[in-house]
């Protein structure tokens, strides 16, 4: 399901300007690739893949199908930071999951696992929960212009697919440009 669109704040004094929508446009033109610009610094990349009448959706770290093997709940605690030292917080994490103390060295439910990488720790999920934090730009009504939609759920009950996508290749080329604005070090290419 569709949640919002969104457009890109274009002004002076950034890398954003009507200067550089005129380059990126004229460069697609020529190349049929996006004009983007490289940060100064990148400790992320987000991965742009096409997806043909629905423009290119947008992945922080490679996309891929299926989640990795399960952790092991000592494991999946460590990563996520939740405390787990003492026997409490041990017995603590075990009640709250529903596993007996003694399987805390042994994988997470496969069930569970897959419901909470697809909710938090899927590349597309991640590029959404980014990109719908910062400032992009004004939420838009219409489809007019470079822009990002953002998707929850997609149409059969129970989904909780999330993503992103960048409605053209100018949309990529100004979100690239948004990013370097904000001073966040993460590259755009396409996806592998």
């Amino acid at each position: 399901m569709l949640q919002s669109r969104r457009g890109f704040l274009i002004g002076a004094g950034s890398l954003l300007t009507a200067a550089f929508v005129s380059d990126a446009r004229s460069f697609i033109s020529k190349t049929s690739q996006p004009l983007l610009a490289s940060p100064p610094q990148v400790s992320q990349i987000m991965y742009w893949y096409e997806i043909p009448d629905d423009g290119y959706q947008l992945s922080l770290g490679e996309w891929v199908m299926d989640a990795p093997p399960p952790p092991t709940w000592r494991e999946f605690s460590i990563n996520r930071g939740i405390p787990h030292q003492t026997e409490a917080e041990i017995i603590a994490i075990c009640n709250e999951h529903c596993i007996d103390p003694a399987d805390f060295d042994k994988p997470v439910n496969e069930s569970y696992w897959q419901e909470y990488w697809e909710i938090e720790e899927n590349p597309c999920t991640k590029a959404h929960r980014l990109l719908s934090k910062i400032d992009l730009g004004p939420k838009l009504r219409s489809d007019r212009g470079p822009l990002l939609e953002f998707h929850e759920g997609d149409n059969h009950p129970g989904s909780s697919d999330i993503w992103v996508n960048a409605k053209d290749q100018l949309s990529l080329s100004l979100l690239q440009a948004r990013l370097i604005d904000l001073k966040m070090p993460i590259k755009i290419v396409q996806g592998p």
